[in-house]
């Protein structure tokens, strides 16, 4: 389709996983890189949450048409193999809807920015969209302390990848399921709230290199 894209980082050719690929299957980095986005595109297309059932990486290798293409990128940590699932890590905050949707608002940012900038006004456009998130929140919040429900693997995703955290949202829900939705010795009323202290903590955490995410 005409308005299919993907985000791609403008240093993705120099990062060390590239140049590790393609070192190991003695390929041009450019190639590499080529390979990668008809990869990424083949999850992006093919799947809603970077999970590829019945598939392995040789998967990859068809896609790219080199043999041990996918088992590189799994050991440059670009994917991961489990039993007959092919996984994209991190597709939620890359690849999905959401992820394009960031893109597109960032952007929109960015020239608003600039606008306010040539008429000395710069200040209440670049907070105007931090306000809104925060006013939405806790709009949010409020709706959650009245009533709480467990929210899906799906909902927490949406409000991960609208954060840009990274946090795994399988992940999240499993753990506190397995605790009954309960922190400690307290009913969890806005599951919200957990994802946030999450994420600060994640924030303590350095992240390690992820090429991908420049999608």
């Amino acid at each position: 389709m005409a308005g299919d894209w993907m985000k791609i980082e403008l240093d993705l050719p120099d990062k060390p996983e590239v140049h590790y690929i393609a070192g190991a299957l003695n390929l041009d980095s450019d190639a590499v890189v080529g390979k990668l986005i008809r990869v990424w595109q083949w999850f992006d297309k093919h799947t809603t949450d970077g999970n590829a059932f019945g598939v392995t990486f040789a998967l990859a290798d068809r896609i790219s048409g080199v043999t041990g293409f996918g088992e590189a990128m799994g050991l440059a940590g670009w994917l991961e193999q489990k039993d007959m699932t092919l996984t994209m890590p991190r597709f939620e905050r890359h690849t999905s809807e959401s992820a394009k949707k960031r893109a597109l608002t960032a952007k929109r940012a960015a020239k608003h920015r600039e606008k306010s900038n040539a008429n000395s006004n710069a200040g209440s456009v670049i907070n105007a969209l931090p306000r809104e998130e925060k006013r939405r929140d806790k709009e949010k919040d409020k709706k959650e302390s009245s009533r709480f429900s467990p929210p899906t693997v799906e909902e927490v995703g949406e409000y991960c990848a609208s954060r840009g955290n990274g946090i795994d949202p399988k992940l999240f829900v499993d753990h506190y399921e397995a605790n009954a939705w309960m922190r400690g010795k307290t009913k969890i009323r806005d599951w919200r709230a957990c994802v946030r202290t999450w994420e600060a903590r994640q924030d303590k955490q350095p992240e390690t290199s992820y090429g991908a995410g420049g999608i």
